[in-house]
């Protein structure tokens, strides 16, 4: 029997409605007593005026130190941020990071490791710590600069020594330097930075830095003596050695076994109206996909050299994998769409390229506007918690407004020993697709023991977000190379752009009525992991047929929501259930995904946007606790939980909210439901502020929402027949159906 047409609905948002929201947390008990308190910090702004006036004058950025000041891990929450204070003091936040504390009374005291916590970077003048000083002993027990005061667990002046990360040699090092800089306040102090560099004997290169939010990456060189004394400069956040960009492996050829022929398609692609932007090793001339793909060689005004065979060999497997997935013997399909393949790696790139590569391609992203884009490079360095890297803030600059899906290789490390075996930067960019590699598809599969693993920083922590197939060493990937042949290799380097093949196909075949984000929660949500360990898969390994990830089977139905949320408020999005009482379990599944605008200076609090969902399953069900029934606010039930959390990192109390991917499924009795809907809160924050701002933008957001119940094989034709609203995405024309997919 033919199977049944049955697409996903879509405008799914066209039932949605607003609902006032509710509030369900009240204040924090402080943790200590303000006369307790006053007695604490002031000993320490003692300590801290000391310090800076033994610090050099012309390392003081506008006559301004920086200390690092620990909330109480009560109040970590954005509501727990002591505006009052630093107001009254004309102190000013310049970055943040996530820390443990063991803090000395109240919650997390009794925990010897300590919880979870935040570091604020806090800049002012010596007079201005001299005046918070002299002021505690009159403090006000009412106002708000004590409520602020009962905050701080401690309080100190940032070190050379906290600003220089990892080991340096005594001769001369590539470097990466970090610091806090806001263009519209610090450029007075800029050339002052210069100077005491060439003071210190630190070489930079201004010519290679970029700048995002709060923060300008650097680079530069100098021996370990330089590097110190160049770290007692206030507005420095870090000095690092400059990582390198990571190896790439040279697919090897297949001798013929005769076992089967390519055949080539002859067609150009199947949608001519967008391009894959690829950034990789290049193209050679004789390449095979002349109808489909452009190498594109890189501007002389960047430092890239000329093509290297074994790069050039790489990007062609990579692009061999975009094209046309793992090659088989046989006729082989048409490319969804074209690439712009970028050669980005050549021969005057040294151990300090890494900012020569990241500018270049800053520079085609910001001239461009590709829908897609597939990285199988970025630097060999590991993702870490409490630091956001040049490379993953450019990334996520440019993906934050979400017409852009952008998939990155995690990397080759996963047989390392930890942290070695963590996934590789920019991946850990919320804004894009983190791709490991699987040893397979089919019943059976697990994670290629090569795939770097997760967690991924929070907010962030499911990374890689999926996998797909990447080859193993009995079973590799193939690509098509001149001839035409057949190569082969195993690496995320080549899972990656075949998940990227599947997200142009679904443009391809559906056009504007999937949405870059509706993409992204598409291949999430069609994803399936049987129980491997999300550090290791994520939310699992990727559906490589399209008619799959798109239509609905017997006693299921997939419904798609799209728009815009506004900030503050609460859209109710129902779950489209039939008239007729359903009978057995109901499983729900949903996903939302959305990109936004990141802070790299604050990476505890990296995300500007966040959701607070709450499951309403039934209509006529009420909290007990709830002391006046309202109508409006049916009891809510679990859905989306946090995360899975490994031994090394303390998820934060509300760090799931600020996740840019949440993906659940519960099993419910169909008596349990009546009318459910999610309550979707868009919460906007920025550094800094304790309240919401004011003139937060609009959050792009795509949730899909499957509900599958066995014992009603025609509920899609029910949802249809009753809701009028919701519309079949069709395809613009026919899929084939996959064969040994």
């Amino acid at each position: 029997m033919a199977e049944k047409e049955r697409f996903l609905f879509g405008r799914g948002e066209k039932l949605a409605d607003h609902v006032p929201f509710k509030s369900g947390f009240g204040e924090p008990v402080p943790p200590y007593k303000l006369g307790e308190q006053v007695g604490r910090i002031g000993q320490m702004l003692d300590d801290v005026i000391t310090e800076i006036a033994a610090t050099p004058k012309d390392a003081l950025a506008d006559g301004k130190a920086v200390t690092s000041l620990t909330l109480h891990p009560q109040y970590i929450a954005r509501s727990g941020f002591p505006v009052a204070l630093l107001a009254e003091y004309s102190l000013r936040l310049i970055g943040s990071k996530p820390s443990k504390s063991k803090p000395k009374s109240g919650r997390g005291s009794e925990k010897d490791a300590g919880i979870a916590s935040t570091i604020l970077y806090v800049a002012g003048s010596p007079e201005s710590f001299q005046d918070f000083k002299n002021s505690l002993v009159n403090l006000d027990e009412d106002s708000k600069v004590s409520d602020d005061l009962v905050k701080i667990e401690s309080l100190e002046l940032l070190k050379p020594e906290d600003r220089m990360l990892g080991e340096f040699d005594e001769s001369s090092n590539k470097i990466e330097i970090v610091v806090h800089f806001d263009s519209a306040v610090d450029i007075d102090w800029e050339a002052d930075f210069q100077r005491y560099a060439s003071k210190s004997k630190v070489k930079l290169d201004m010519s290679r830095s970029y700048q995002s939010r709060g923060l300008l990456f650097l680079s530069a060189e100098g021996t370990e003596a330089s590097v110190q004394n160049l770290a007692k400069f206030s507005f420095i956040r870090a000095i690092r050695k400059m990582p390198v960009l990571r190896t790439v492996s040279r697919p090897q050829m297949l001798r013929s076994t005769g076992s089967g022929r390519l055949s080539i398609p002859v067609d150009k692609a199947l949608d001519e109206t967008f391009k894959i932007a690829v950034f990789d090793g290049g193209l050679p001339g004789n390449h095979p996909f002349g109808l489909w793909a452009k190498n594109i060689e890189p501007s002389g005004s960047f430092r890239i050299g000329a093509p290297i065979p074994a790069y050039l060999d790489h990007g062609q497997a990579v692009t061999s994998a975009l094209l046309f997935g793992n090659v088989q013997p046989g006729s082989l399909e048409r490319p969804y769409a074209e690439v712009d393949h970028y050669r980005v790696l050549g021969d005057e790139l040294t151990d300090g390229s890494l900012y020569e590569v990241m500018l270049y391609i800053d520079n085609i992203l910001s001239q461009s506007n590709y829908p897609l884009i597939s990285f199988s490079i970025g630097p060999a360095q590991v993702a870490g918690d409490d630091e956001v890297t040049a490379w993953t803030s450019m990334l996520d600059d440019h993906l934050g407004e979400g017409d852009i899906l952008a998939a990155v290789a995690v990397g080759n490390y996963g047989d390392e020993a930890w942290p070695d075996s963590r996934i590789q930067v920019p991946s850990d960019s919320v804004n894009a697709l983190a791709i490991g590699a699987s040893n397979g598809h089919h019943e059976g599969w697990s994670r290629a023991v090569y795939s770097s693993i997760g967690p991924g920083r929070s907010p962030g922590l499911v990374k890689p977000d999926l996998v797909a197939f990447g080859g193993v060493d009995d079973n590799k990937f193939k690509f098509i190379f001149p001839g035409p042949s057949i190569a082969e290799d195993c690496g995320t380097s080549f899972s990656t752009p075949a998940v990227i093949r599947l997200a142009a196909g679904l443009r391809a075949y559906f056009g504007n009525s999937l949405t870059t984000p509706a993409i992204r929660s598409l291949l999430i949500h069609s994803a399936s992991n049987p129980g491997h360990p999300v550090e290791e898969v994520g939310w699992g390994v990727a559906e490589s047929d399209i008619r799959r990830i798109t239509m609905c089977q017997d006693g299921e139905v997939k419904i798609l929501f799209t728009g815009k949320l506004e900030p503050g408020k609460v859209l109710r999005a129902p779950i489209p259930l039939p008239d007729e009482v359903l009978k057995g379990d109901v499983i729900i599944k949903a996903t939302f995904c959305y990109t936004c605008t990141t802070d790299p200076h604050t990476p505890g609090e990296y995300t500007r946007a966040g959701l607070d969902v709450k499951f309403r399953p039934h209509k006529n069900k009420f909290d007990p606790k709830q002391k006046k029934k309202d109508s409006r606010f049916p009891a809510t039930s679990a859905f989306f939980g946090r995360h899975t959390q490994s031994n090394e990192q303390e998820l934060r109390t509300d760090a799931h909210k600020w996740d840019t991917v949440r993906s659940a499924k519960v099993k419910k009795r169909a008596s349990s439901l009546s009318d459910p809907v999610f309550d979707i809160h868009y919460i906007a924050r920025e550094p800094g502020n304790s309240v919401s701002p004011r003139r937060a933008p609009k959050l792009t957001y795509a949730l899909v929402v499957t509900v599958s119940s066995k014992t009603t094989p025609d509920l899609y034709e029910k949802i249809q027949a009753k809701y009028s609203a919701l519309v079949a995405i069709s395809p613009r024309v026919q899929i084939p159906i996959a064969i040994n997919v």
